[in-house]
C-alpha cells in the first residue's frame, strides 16, 4: 500500500472526509426524525373534534361568569355582575348550526348568508315593533297593532320560506334558522333596538367561535377540497374507462359480474355531476375574499372552471360508453337462446325445431361477426383506452405532487404537450383502423344475407353483419371522450403552470418593487397581453327547455299581448300574476309564512301571552320553521327526527343537571363528550338532540338561583317542540298538501317533456344541410386546416356544447328525482304502499334513454352527417324517418301526460319500434346498401343510427306498458284490443 507523500493533502482530505461524514450523519438523523412524525388524524375525527371544541367554547358563555357577562351587559356595559346570562345557550345553539368543520370557502358563504339574514331580521324586528308599540300605546288600537304585526310576520316569513326553496343550499338553510331565531326571540320579548342588539351579539359570538375554530384548528381550504375532488374524479374516470373497455371487448366473457362492477364504478363517479360544482363555488368564495387571480374571470379561476366543466362532460361520455356495453347483454342473450335451442332441437323433432335452429345460427353468426371485429379493432381500441387511462393517472399524479411538494415539482410543463400528442396519435390510429374494419365487415356480406323484400324483426335477425354498426356508438363516444380529454389536459396544464408560478413567486416586497419598475416603464412596455393557451376556453352554455304547461301563450285561448287592448293587457297581466302565485313554490311560501304567523299570534294578545311565554311558544314557532318542507314526506321525516331528538336530548339534559346542578366543570366536560357522538352521526336527529340539550341543561344552569327544575324545563321544551312539529304536520297535510309522490309524478312528466325536446332538437339539428356543394367538397378534401376554421365547424361545436348542457341538466334532474323518490317512503298511504321499486325501474329506463341519446348525439353531430350521409341515406327514406321520429316524440309526450294526470292510458300506444323496423327495411332497399358500394364506413352513420335506435324505441314501449299496468287502461286491456284485429280461423257467426 502506498502512503501519500503530501501531509497537508492528507490532513485536508481527512477534514473533508470528516465534514462529509458529518453532513451525511446530520442528513440521516434529519431523515430519521422526519420519518417518525406524529400519526395523521383522519379527516372525520378532525371534523368531530373541531365541532365538539367549538361547542365546548360556546358553552363556556353559559358556565363562565366572565364570558356570560359580556353577553349580558352588551350593549350597555353597566353592572358587571359575576353571574351567567339567561341567553348564553344561544351561543352554543349557533355553534351547533354553523358546523365549523366546513371548508373556509363554505364558512365564508355561510357568513355572508347569515349577515344578510341578520340585516333582514333587523329590518323585520324594528319595523314591526315600531308600528306595534306605537299603536299599542293608543287606547283601543291594541287589536289592530297585534293584527298588523302578525300579518307582517307572515309576509316576512313567506319571503324566507320562498328564498329557502329557491336557493336550495345547506348554507342558506343555516342562515334561515339563525334569522328565525333572532326574529322570534326579539318579537316575543316585544323588544326594540336594545333587545335586537343583545340577541344579535349572542349570535355574533357563536358565529365568531365557529369561524375561529374553522380557521385555526386544522383549517380546510375549499381550494384543497376542490383539488382533492378533482384527483378523485380523475382516478374514478380511469377506473371506469378501463372497466368499460374490457367489458366491451368481452375480455371477461359474457358474464354478469362485469356489469355489476360497471354499476359500482358508475356509482363512485356519479357525484361528480354535483360535487365538483359545489366545491368550485366554495373555492370561488375564498378567491373573491383573497382578491387573487383565482377569482372568477382570472386566469387561475378560468382554468379551474374549464377543468370542472370538462370533467362533467367526460362523466357524460362515460355514461354513454356504459350504455354502449349493453350490446353485450343482447349478444349474450342471443347466444344463450341459440344454445338452448340446439339442445331442444336435438331432443325433439317437432315443427318448432327449424325455427330454433335458425335462432341458433343467428346467434352464432352474430358472435362470429363480433369476434372478427374485435380481432381487428381490439388492439387500437385498447391502445386508445390505455392512453386515455394513463393520461388521467399522470394528470392525477402531477396534481397530487404539486400539492404535496410545494415548490419541488416532479412534473414538467412539456409533459402536458406530450400527453396531448399521445392521445392524438392513438386517436388517429384508432379512427383509421375502425373505419377500415367496419367497412370491410360490411362488404363481406352477400346478397343472400340481406334480402331486400323482407322487413321487420326477421329481416334484422337474418342480417347479422349489420349488427357491426352498433359499435359505432361506442367508437364515436370513445372518440368524443378522447377529444374532450385533450381539452381537460389543456385546462390542467394551464392550471398546473399557474399554480407552479404562484408557488415559486418571489417575496411580497420583491413583487412590489417589480411592480413599481413596470409602472415606471409603462410608457415603453405593455404587460396586458392575454395569456397564451393551447386551446380556447369553452364557452359556457345554459340549457333551455320549453315550459310545457296549460294555457300556452300566443294561442286562441291565450292571445298575444300585442293583439289586446290596454285594458286587456292589464287583465292578462293580472291573470299571469295570479297563475304565478298558484304555483307550488309560491303556495308553499305563503302557507309556511301564514302558518307561522298563526302559531305566533298568541304572543301579541294580552289574554294568551302569559300562556305562550310560559310554554316557550317561540321555540314551537322556530321548530315549525325548521320542520316545514315543500313536501309531506320531507316534513314527516324531519318531524320524526325532531321529536325523537328532542325527547332524548331533554331526558339526558334533565338527568345530568339533576346529578350535577352547580358543577360547571363537570357539565361543560360532559357536554363536550356528549356532543362527540352527535357530531359523529351528523344527522338531523343528532343535531336536534344537541340543541335540546342546550336549551335544557345550559338554560337551567343560567337560572339556577331562581328555583328552576330541570325536569320542568325539559317537559316544557318537549311540549313546545312537539306543538310546533304537530302544527307543521297538520299544515303540510291539510293546507295545500304537496305529496312527494305527486311532485315526483310532475317532475317525471316534466323530465319526459324535456328529454322529448332534447330528441326533437337532435332531429332538427341533423334534418338539414346548411352547406353548399362547394363547402361539402372542401370538407371532403385534404385541407384539414381549412376544415377546422370553417363556419360550419364553429356552428357544429356550438351545437355540441348546447346539447351537452341540456344533457347535463337532465342528468342532474335525474339525481333530484331519486331524492324525491326517497321522500315518498315517509308518506302514509291508505290505498297501499307506494310502488318504490316500480319508479326505480322507471328512473333506470329514463337513465338508459338519456345515455343512448348521448351516444346518438355523438354520431349525428359528426361532420359527415352534413355531407354525404344526408344525400345518400336520409332524403331517400324521409317518409319512414318521419314516421319513426313522430312516434318517438308522441311516445315521450304520452308518457309525460300520463305522469302528469296519472289517469288510465288508451289500450293502443304509439309503436316507435315498428316504425323503426320499417325505416331499417327501407334503408336496406337502397342501392348503396344492397351493392355495398360506399366510399367509407362513416357514410353508413344513418344506417347505424336507425339500427341502434332500437335501444330507445324498446325502452319507450316498455315504459308505455309499465304505465298501463300502473295507471290502468281505458275500457279494455291491450290484449283485448289487439284481439279485435287478429285474423280468425273460424268465420262462423
Amino acid at each position: 500500500m502506498n502512503l501519500p507523500q503530501n501531509t497537508a493533502f492528507e490532513e485536508s482530505d481527512v477534514e473533508s472526509t470528516t465534514s462529509t461524514a458529518t453532513r451525511l450523519s446530520v442528513r440521516s438523523t434529519r431523515a430519521w426524525f422526519l420519518s417518525y412524525r406524529l400519526p395523521t388524524v383522519p379527516l372525520l375525527y378532525r371534523n368531530i373534534f373541531k365541532c365538539s371544541l367549538a361547542y365546548l367554547i360556546a358553552s363556556l358563555f353559559t358556565f363562565s361568569p366572565y364570558l356570560s357577562g359580556v353577553i349580558r351587559d352588551f350593549p350597555t356595559y353597566g353592572n358587571f355582575e359575576r353571574r351567567p346570562a339567561s341567553n348564553g345557550y344561544l351561543v352554543a345553539a349557533v355553534a351547533v348550526h354553523f358546523n365549523p368543520a366546513k371548508t373556509m370557502g363554505g364558512m365564508i358563504e355561510t357568513d355572508l348568508y347569515c349577515f344578510a339574514g341578520l340585516v333582514y331580521a333587523a329590518f323585520v324586528c324594528l319595523s314591526s315593533m315600531t308600528v306595534f308599540l306605537w299603536l299599542d300605546a293608543k287606547p283601543g288600537w291594541e287589536t289592530v297593532a297585534a293584527i298588523l304585526v302578525i300579518t307582517w310576520i307572515g309576509l316576512s316569513m313567506s319571503v324566507v320560506a320562498w328564498m329557502k326553496v329557491w336557493m336550495a343550499s345547506p348554507s342558506f338553510n343555516v342562515a334561515c334558522s339563525i334569522t328565525s331565531i333572532i326574529i322570534f326571540v326579539v318579537l316575543v320579548k316585544e323588544g326594540g333596538l336594545g333587545t335586537l342588539l343583545q340577541v344579535s351579539s349572542t349570535i355574533v359570538c357563536g358565529t365568531a367561535i365557529s369561524n375561529f375554530v374553522c380557521y385555526t384548528i386544522w383549517p380546510q381550504s375549499a381550494t384543497s377540497a376542490l383539488q382533492t375532488n378533482m384527483t378523485t374524479t380523475l382516478d374514478s374516470f380511469s377506473t371506469m374507462l378501463s372497466l368499460v373497455t374490457s367489458t366491451f371487448l368481452l375480455e371477461d366473457g359474457l358474464q354478469q359480474p362485469s356489469h355489476e362492477r360497471i354499476a359500482k364504478a358508475a356509482a363512485d363517479h356519479q357525484n361528480s355531476f354535483t360535487s365538483l360544482k359545489r366545491n368550485l363555488k366554495e373555492a370561488q368564495n375564498e378567491w373573491i375574499v383573497a382578491g387573487s387571480s383565482r377569482a372568477p374571470g382570472g386566469r387561475v379561476g378560468r382554468a379551474y372552471e374549464d377543468a370542472v366543466d370538462s370533467m362533467n362532460r367526460l362523466a357524460q361520455h362515460l355514461n354513454g360508453l356504459r350504455g354502449g356495453t349493453r350490446l353485450q347483454y343482447d349478444l349474450a342473450k342471443s347466444c344463450a337462446v341459440g344454445q338452448s335451442s340446439q339442445k331442444a332441437s336435438a331432443n325433439t323433432q317437432d315443427a318448432d325445431s327449424n325455427a330454433q335452429n335458425t335462432e341458433f345460427t343467428t346467434g352464432n353468426a352474430a358472435a362470429e361477426v363480433f369476434a372478427d371485429l374485435f380481432n381487428d379493432l381490439g388492439p387500437p381500441l385498447k391502445a386508445l383506452s390505455t392512453t386515455c387511462t394513463s393520461s388521467l393517472l399522470r394528470m392525477r399524479q402531477a396534481f397530487v405532487n404539486s400539492r404535496r411538494c410545494g415548490k419541488h415539482y416532479a412534473f414538467e410543463q412539456h409533459e402536458f404537450f406530450e400527453i396531448v400528442d399521445e392521445i392524438e396519435r392513438a386517436l388517429s390510429q384508432f379512427e383509421s383502423i375502425s373505419n377500415d374494419t367496419v367497412l370491410r365487415l360490411f362488404r363481406r356480406g352477400n346478397s343472400s344475407d340481406f334480402p331486400s323484400d323482407a322487413g321487420g324483426s326477421d329481416t334484422e335477425n337474418n342480417t347479422d353483419n349489420e349488427y357491426v354498426f352498433v359499435v359505432y356508438f361506442f367508437i364515436f363516444t370513445l372518440q368524443e371522450f378522447a377529444t374532450e380529454l385533450v381539452s381537460l389536459v389543456d385546462a390542467m396544464g394551464r392550471l398546473y403552470s399557474l399554480e407552479q408560478a404562484r408557488a415559486n413567486r418571489a417575496r411580497w416586497w420583491t413583487r412590489v418593487f417589480s411592480w413599481a419598475c413596470r409602472m415606471s416603464r409603462s410608457d415603453r412596455y405593455s404587460d396586458d397581453s392575454p395569456p397564451k393557451i393551447m386551446i380556447p376556453a369553452h364557452r359556457r352554455t345554459h340549457p333551455s327547455f320549453p315550459k310545457v304547461r296549460p294555457h300556452a301563450p300566443n294561442t286562441i285561448q291565450t292571445p298575444a299581448r300585442d293583439r289586446l287592448s290596454w285594458a286587456g293587457k292589464i287583465k292578462q297581466h293580472l291573470w299571469t300574476t295570479g297563475r304565478r302565485l298558484a304555483e307550488s313554490d309560491m303556495k308553499y311560501a305563503f302557507k309556511a309564512g301564514m302558518a307561522t304567523a298563526l302559531l305566533a299570534a298568541p304572543a301579541f294578545f294580552e289574554t294568551t301571552r302569559p300562556i305562550f311565554l310560559g310554554l316557550w311558544g317561540h321555540w314551537a314557532v322556530i321548530s315549525f320553521l325548521v320542520v316545514i318542507s315543500p313536501t309531506i314526506g320531507a316534513t314527516n321525516f324531519l318531524s320524526l327526527h325532531r321529536v325523537l331528538g328532542t325527547v332524548f336530548g331533554a331526558g339526558v339534559a334533565a338527568a345530568v343537571y339533576t346529578l350535577f346542578p352547580d358543577n360547571a366543570i363537570i357539565l361543560s366536560i360532559f357536554g363536550f363528550f356528549f356532543s362527540i357522538p352527535c357530531f359523529y352521526y351528523n344527522s338531523s336527529a343528532s343535531r336536534f338532540v344537541l340543541l335540546t340539550y342546550n336549551l335544557t341543561c345550559l338554560y337551567c344552569y343560567s337560572l339556577r338561583g331562581q328555583e328552576v327544575f330541570a325536569v320542568d324545563v325539559a317537559v316544557r321544551r318537549a311540549l313546545a317542540v312537539t306543538a310546533g312539529v304537530v302544527w307543521a304536520a297538520l299544515v303540510s297535510r291539510f293546507w295545500w298538501p304537496a305529496e312527494a309522490r305527486r311532485e315526483l309524478s310532475k317532475a317525471l312528466g316534466e323530465f319526459c317533456s324535456n328529454i322529448g325536446w332534447l330528441y326533437t332538437r337532435l332531429v332538427a339539428s341533423n334534418s338539414y344541410s346548411p352547406l353548399s356543394r362547394e363547402v361539402a367538397e372542401e370538407y371532403e378534401g385534404p385541407d384539414n386546416e381549412t376544415q377546422a376554421l370553417s363556419p360550419e365547424h364553429v356552428r357544429l361545436s356550438s351545437s355540441i356544447k348546447e346539447f351537452m348542457a341540456m344533457e347535463l341538466h337532465l342528468q342532474i334532474k335525474l339525481i333530484e328525482l331519486q331524492g324525491l323518490l326517497d321522500q315518498t317512503q315517509h308518506e302514509p298511504r291508505l290505498k297501499g304502499p307506494f310502488p318504490v321499486d316500480l319508479y326505480r325501474g322507471i328512473l333506470t329506463s329514463l337513465q338508459t334513454i338519456l345515455d343512448k341519446l348521448h351516444s346518438m348525439r355523438c354520431v349525428t353531430t359528426r361532420e359527415e352527417w352534413y355531407t354525404s350521409v344526408r344525400q345518400e341515406f336520409i332524403l331517400p327514406v324521409n317518409k319512414e324517418r318521419r314516421e319513426m321520429v313522430g312516434n318517438i316524440i308522441l311516445s315521450f309526450s304520452t308518457l309525460a301526460s300520463a305522469f302528469y294526470l296519472k289517469a288510465p292510458l288508451p289500450p293502443y300506444l304509439p309503436s316507435p319500434e315498428a316504425s323503426r323496423q320499417r325505416l331499417v327495411a327501407a334503408i336496406r332497399k337502397l342501392d348503396v346498401v344492397r351493392t355495398r358500394e360506399v366510399k367509407g364506413s362513416r357514410q353508413l352513420l344513418f344506417f347505424a343510427y336507425a339500427l341502434s335506435m332500437k335501444g330507445i324505441t324498446v325502452e319507450l314501449e316498455v315504459l308505455g306498458r309499465t304505465l298501463q299496468n300502473a295507471f290502468g287502461v281505458i275500457g279494455q286491456t291491450p290484449a283485448e284490443f289487439e284481439a279485435l284485429f287478429a285474423e280468425r280461423t273460424n268465420h262462423s257467426v
